[in-house]
């Protein structure tokens, strides 16, 4: 549907234009009005039309000026001029100004419409050559950034289509909105990027914005490249990030350009803020490791135990950590700290998870806030609790029988040997049908439940940690003591404080 914008400065005459044309009948919508030129200029900054209709005697700024100031701006709108008075000075000046008629008020219905119809032709036949032409030369942009066009063809696309790359130093920037967008905005956002740099802005598979621009003057790019920051910031509701790729001196390196673009749009992750991304932002995050107190044997112990909020608690907390730690850590290493909760669990935990850790892995390289990742591994883990409660629930009976039986004597010498001679099976036979149903070894099961029952005394009585350890099934204090700060990270009694503290 073709969009049209009416100017005259007399208000009954707009309304009667609305009302004389079925305009969704012919695939047009009148999308606005003004009562002037000047406020039609100020208005279509933000509105993208492709035909005007405008009176010419008005004050501020006549029909004509309108025409010829928007002329250079908006070559491809189509201008139609109503007048009451009747003078070849002005039809003449707007022939010269490219108009597509000129029509006497009171106007006639039948020759408006017609003069539409015409020029709805003309916009058709436009926009699908501007189309094909604008998709042909996009694509030699598109496989240039990806080296997928010899020299030779490329010095032939580049005169075809007038690229011009004239400053010493090139530059690739990405724009991306995290929010989705409609088309028509993103079109608006890719004509005004366009005009500021005088550059060619194409959208890549994924939808988003790609400028390549040439330049001289560092600090001239940087003024247009603010510039284009606040059109954003005034115009985009979400959150958005414009990435600037690294300078090179040739069209043969834009694709190092576009790489380091592309690099630099993984800190989306850790900045809470929209706006640019540079390199010299980036330096201030390290690469160092995470605090080594976040261990991954507590978060499956909770899983394995079914404690689907401490599960979900675990993970909140490890990623709050990140969030608020002094030094700003690189979106690689908290990724791969993600990545390795999935891997980790996948492995030790479900190996029914196996088949869907690919897709998680790719969502979570694909995350821009640490908000969605926190999102995508509860949402693993969900998986996983799913899984291991049908699992349980498809036990044999000798298994959910021995379960039981842990569960209540945990505190007693146990091992496969005691536990087969009781339930008259095999004990190595036993030992693997364990492992099969409940997903771990039978040693790190009771280790696991040991553990947990010891922390609810630590927690709740203020027994000594030796007769702790004893009282859940250690017969070896020290072995107690080792077990608990392997697993947990600090002893039993320094456990008890941070916990009887919080």
């Amino acid at each position: 549907m073709y969009r049209v914008f009416l100017v005259d400065d007399e208000p009954f005459i707009i309304e009667g234009m609305k009302a004389l044309v079925p305009w969704e009948d012919y695939g047009l919508k009148v999308v606005g009005e003004a009562s002037n030129g000047s406020e039609a200029i100020k208005k279509l900054e933000t509105c993208q039309v492709d035909i005007l209709l405008t009176d010419i005697m008005m004050p501020i700024m006549d029909g004509l000026e309108l025409i010829s100031t928007l002329r250079e701006r908006h070559p491809n709108t189509k201008y139609i001029v109503l007048s009451g008075y009747e003078e070849f000075e002005y039809v003449k000046k707007g022939m010269k100004l490219g108009i597509e008629n000129y029509l006497l008020k009171p106007v006639n219905e039948h020759e408006l419409i017609s003069t539409l119809q015409n020029s709805i032709e003309k916009l058709e036949k436009s926009t699908n050559n501007e189309e094909a032409y604008t998709i042909l030369r996009d694509n030699t942009i598109w496989r240039c950034l990806n080296q997928d066009i010899d020299a030779k063809e490329w010095r032939e696309r580049v005169e075809l289509y007038s690229l011009e790359f004239n400053g010493q130093k090139l530059a690739v920037i990405l724009m991306q909105i995290s929010d989705e967008i409609e088309h028509e905005k993103s079109s608006f956002f890719r004509k005004r990027v366009e005009e500021l740099f005088q550059s060619v802005c194409i959208v890549n598979p994924d939808g988003e914005l790609i400028l390549v621009v040439s330049f001289n003057c560092e600090d001239a790019l940087n003024k247009k490249l603010d510039e284009m920051n606040r059109l954003f910031s005034g115009y985009v509701f979400g959150k958005y990030h414009i990435n600037v790729g690294s300078f090179v001196c040739s069209t043969s390196e834009l694709y190092k350009s576009y790489q380091r673009a592309k690099e630099l749009s993984s800190y989306r992750l850790v900045l809470k803020e929209s706006g640019l991304i540079t390199d010299e932002l980036i330096r201030q995050y390290t690469q160092a490791s995470l605090s080594p107190s976040i261990e991954l044997d507590e978060l499956k112990r909770y899983i394995v135990g079914s404690e689907r909020e401490k599960a979900f608690l675990w993970i909140k907390g490890a990623f709050d950590e990140i969030n608020k730690s002094t030094k700003k850590v690189a979106p690689t290493i908290i990724r791969g700290f993600a990545i390795d909760i999935v891997t980790s669990i996948q492995k030790d935990v479900s190996s029914h998870a196996g088949n869907q850790t690919v897709g998680i892995v790719k969502r979570i390289l694909e995350a821009y806030s640490v908000e969605m990742l926190v999102d995508i591994i509860i949402e693993f883990i969900e998986v996983i609790f799913r899984t291991l409660k049908q699992k349980s629930e498809h036990r044999s009976p000798i298994i959910q029988s021995v379960v039981q039986y842990i569960q209540e004597h945990f505190y007693e010498e146990l091992s496969l040997k005691t536990l087969s001679y009781k339930f008259h099976i095999n004990a190595i036979y036993l030992g693997q049908l364990f492992q099969k149903e409940t997903g771990l070894v039978f040693s790190e099961y009771i280790n696991h439940l040991r553990l947990e029952k010891a922390k609810q005394l630590l927690r709740g009585t203020h027994l000594k940690a030796g007769i702790i350890g004893k009282q859940v099934g250690y017969s070896d204090s020290a072995y107690f003591y080792k077990q608990f700060k392997k697993a947990v990270g600090i002893t039993p009694s320094a456990w008890r404080t941070m916990n009887i503290k919080s």
